[in-house]
């Protein structure tokens, strides 16, 4: 009989697949007795023995493929794992009774809490590293040794350093908490891989092997499923991977409307993985890269030289492409701990820490080195923000305003005077036209009049200024929305790595002129429908 577990959806999708639970739910505790707590002592250091050697063994595979940056960081982990604070909370534990697997788990945990609550930064980034290498260690104890991270992952949450581990191989996530801005969650967005969290400690239940249909749609994880929900998730799964066939054959076709209208198609990717997927459907350069995505726990403002370590790995696969970046954009439910209580956001922090903001420009210059660097401003409200960022930037660097509020979009032409180009961020701003809240305005209807209005205002304002605008949200791969975007004017659209092939072959199946005419009799319907209320 089927079991469906609710929680809420952080990646769209449908996948079916076996389980591979890396968190498995709480069993009842039992006591050690005293005459074998050495031995389980020795099984606990055994164990973190094994991890710090799987973890060097992923470190060399990362450095074979030239992924330098994430060795090291990956590298960290084996100091980690022989720490002697840890191996002395975990044999600590062990002498008062506690089985070698769950004195790893609650060692870890307790490190990482630890960690978390530190002012410094860059250890702060490693308590999920901790809880990482603490349910690995765990696994060995308890005599589990696959490492595969391969179809459905169940899991409690999931860090940083788990994202590269899974990034190829998964084929859906299942989270007992998390959240829908997580890194996995942006990261899981981003190459198409279903994902629904705050399942509950239920779902660590779920057995290893056992098959489950994962739906991103609904927020549901089921188990047990029938032959119909099988069988649906198993059509979905193939129309996904025909489609991405398709995509990367035909990778190397300019993205060009059968009319001649000539749109660049880009990805939103912050990560390798996203980037690698992009690049391999054809994406042309980077429309946005996040840099707040990895700080979001930090407990203060990220020092330059990890700035760059954490920029470099993607950047420097862009050498000679597109590469843009945009500018810490914290607040609102992107608020990391050091920054709590702040109710402003985007550039209006930045402004208010001049010195913080002059370090992350030169971190985004080194770490953008050889690309055809355009840096984007978050969250603009006026034209005086954008020339203070132009002001600390090299000649030669492009820079741009994101437009994603009401009062941005009523005056973009101001703005677009001050920008190499506009970035237009549809989800904001329909949320905020339409007063939706964020997780909402995902699939908010960004074709209402309202916000339609202000996209073309925008748009306008762009042309005006000779500058090109960019479209970067959900109405960028909108089989509905798409078609209008690019009859407005739009010159690019910035997906999200999975989606980069499928919006390339719908720019090529479209005429531009019945664009421009979809899109004007939108608006002209509207306007004529406002004259007769009036």
């Amino acid at each position: 009989m089927e079991r469906a577990l609710e929680g809420v959806s952080a990646a769209p999708g449908v996948a079916i697949g076996k389980a591979t639970v890396l968190d498995h739910g709480s069993a009842a505790a039992t006591v050690v007795a005293p005459d074998r707590r050495r031995e389980e002592i020795s099984r606990a250091r055994s164990a973190l023995n094994a991890v710090a050697g799987e973890l060097e063994a992923i470190a060399a595979r990362l450095r074979g493929e030239g992924r330098d940056s994430e060795a090291d960081i990956v590298e960290t982990g084996v100091l980690m794992a022989g720490d002697p604070g840890l191996v002395e909370r975990v044999e600590s534990l062990v002498v008062s009774g506690f089985a070698a697997p769950e004195a790893l788990r609650s060692a870890a945990r307790e490190t990482a809490s630890q960690l978390a609550a530190l002012d410094d930064p860059t250890l702060a980034l490693r308590a999920d590293d901790v809880r990482s290498i603490g349910r690995r260690a765990a696994a060995r104890a308890a005599g589990l040794t696959d490492t595969a991270r391969e179809g459905i992952l169940v899991a409690d949450t999931l860090g940083p350093a788990d994202v590269a581990d899974f990034a190829g191989t998964a084929t859906g996530i299942a989270l007992a908490s998390g959240g829908v801005t997580s890194h996995a969650a942006i990261v899981a967005r981003s190459l198409g891989l279903p994902m629904v969290i705050g399942l509950g400690a239920a779902v660590l239940d779920t057995d290893d092997g056992e098959e489950v249909v994962i739906d991103g749609d609904r927020g549901l994880l089921v188990r047990s499923p029938g032959a119909a929900r099988a069988a649906s998730a198993h059509e979905h799964a193939e129309r996904t991977r025909a489609a991405r066939q398709v995509a990367i054959a035909h990778r190397a076709e300019p993205a060009v409307t059968q009319d001649g209208r000539r749109i660049r198609v880009l990805a939103n990717a912050s990560t390798v993985a996203e980037l690698e997927e992009a690049l391999d459907q054809g994406a042309e350069g980077v429309g946005l890269m996040r840099t707040e995505i990895l700080f979001l726990e930090a407990h203060g403002w990220p020092a330059f030289e990890l700035q760059v370590k954490v920029m470099r790995p993607v950047l420097a696969r862009l050498a000679g492409q597109v590469a843009t970046v945009r500018l810490f954009d914290f607040g609102a439910d992107k608020t990391p701990p050091f920054l709590h209580g702040v109710k402003k956001r985007g550039i209006e922090i930045l402004l208010d820490a001049p010195d913080v903001l002059r370090t992350h420009i030169r971190a985004v210059v080194e770490a953008g080195q050889g690309t055809q660097l355009r840096v984007l401003v978050p969250m603009v409200g006026a034209a005086a923000q954008v020339r203070v960022v132009r002001q600390l930037i090299d000649a030669g660097v492009q820079v741009g305003a994101m437009i994603e509020t009401p009062e941005a979009a009523t005056g973009a032409s101001e703005i677009a005077r001050v920008s190499d180009f506009l970035s237009i961020g549809t989800n904001d701003l329909t949320q905020l036209v339409l007063g939706l809240d964020r997780e909402r305005s995902r699939k908010a209807p960004v074709m209402d009049v309202r916000v339609l209005r202000l996209i073309a205002q925008t748009m306008r304002a762009a042309r005006e200024a000779s500058i090109p605008v960019d479209v970067c949200g959900e109405a960028a791969s909108d089989p509905a929305a798409l078609p209008v975007m690019v009859g407005l004017g739009a010159d690019e659209l910035s997906v999200a790595a999975a989606r980069v092939g499928q919006a390339r072959e719908w720019v090529r199946s479209l005429e531009y002129a019945a664009c421009v005419r979809e899109a004007a009799t939108l608006l002209d319907e509207a306007g004529h429908a406002s004259r007769e209320r009036v």
